[in-house]
């Protein structure tokens, strides 16, 4: 007697987490470009204004986008909602990635993608979590839901290894299998891993939060806050501020990102910064308005808003005299 076996129809999901600025969006976009699945992404963010859905390559996919709060925490509800809705539609995906934000622990998110009434439509096949070479032993010491988004984790994608010196890179690596002996180590530059075969994998076992806390760890104090200005800024006077409040301030700023708009340049600015290190790259056309999303921790916030407004280029109105 032979036994038949029925495919399994339901949608697989790969979920991908790792710190503030490791390169999820990063390898989010890889993984876009390089398969010819359609897929479904929903992103989740740490701060309230949009940045990584705007960054998130369109082509032919769906992307949904979540700010309303962290899904560890108060987003449960959304991230539902979205996966209703793509359960739903005529033309199904044929995988989802769901984006966690920088700050998420992955235990509750994992739980309730694992609910039976999810599963019913939806399987877990991967947990990928990001690490930054270059950062890896500073953040996994300073921040448990970095340790959470490892341990749990059966792909492991060693980020920015060009960034990191040969021992600094070892180390984080040893570092990273003692955590999780069990995960493949990937590592790569700029997110480049092999997308078709971790698209192919099927081998996270939901068995590894038996027992665990679903309760979600946070960094204590980390925040966020985000900048926004109408009119163009003064190119000289935004370095400035770069200079002084993001990139000299590695302990306290842990991320920036946003889409800036210069006196000058035609185009916007999209500006990404992890700790000391940041990326300028012309972006769409220039509307005059400008917003940056700055997350870290002991942030005084009125002290980064008067010295964002010192920034804004004048306004004409000020400049008419009777």
């Amino acid at each position: 007697m032979t036994t038949q076996t029925h495919p399994d129809e339901r949608i697989p999901v790969v979920v991908v987490g790792g710190f503030l600025g490791a390169g999820k969006t990063t390898l989010v976009n890889h993984l876009i470009r390089s398969l010819p699945h359609r897929l479904g992404v929903i992103v989740n963010e740490f701060g309230a204004a949009g940045v990584d859905g705007s960054l998130i390559e369109r082509l032919q996919d769906d992307v949904t986008e979540l700010t309303a709060g962290c899904l560890c925490c108060t987003g449960r509800d959304d991230l539902l909602r979205a996966l209703v809705t793509i359960a739903m539609r005529e033309h199904k995906p044929d995988a989802v990635i769901v984006e966690l934000s920088g700050v998420a622990d992955p235990t509750p998110v994992l739980t309730t993608l694992l609910e039976r009434s999810v599963r019913a439509a939806f399987r877990v096949t991967t947990l990928v979590a990001v690490v930054d070479a270059r950062h890896a032993l500073q953040t996994l010491r300073d921040h448990p839901e970095a340790a959470r988004q490892l341990a749990y984790a059966n792909v492991v994608v060693l980020n920015k290894t060009d960034l990191a010196d040969p021992d600094l890179l070892a180390h984080a690596e040893g570092v990273l299998r003692g955590i999780n002996p069990l995960a493949e180590v990937k590592k790569v530059e700029q997110g480049q891993v092999n997308a078709a075969a971790l698209l192919a994998r099927d081998d996270f076992d939901p068995r590894v939060l038996d027992g665990v806390d679903v309760q979600a760890v946070h960094t204590p104090g980390l925040k966020s806050f985000t900048l926004r200005a109408a009119r163009p800024l003064d190119p000289y006077a935004w370095q400035r501020f770069m200079t002084d409040y993001l990139l000299s301030r590695p302990a306290e700023v842990l991320r920036a990102k946003g889409f800036l708009d210069l006196h000058g340049y035609p185009q916007r600015i999209l500006f990404q910064a992890v700790r000391d290190l940041f990326t300028a790259d012309a972006w769409e056309e220039g509307d005059g308005t400008s917003e940056l999303v700055v997350i870290g921790r002991g942030l005084d916030r009125a002290e980064f808003e008067g010295a964002w407004a010192a920034c804004l280029t004048p306004d004409p109105a000020d400049l008419i005299s009777d």
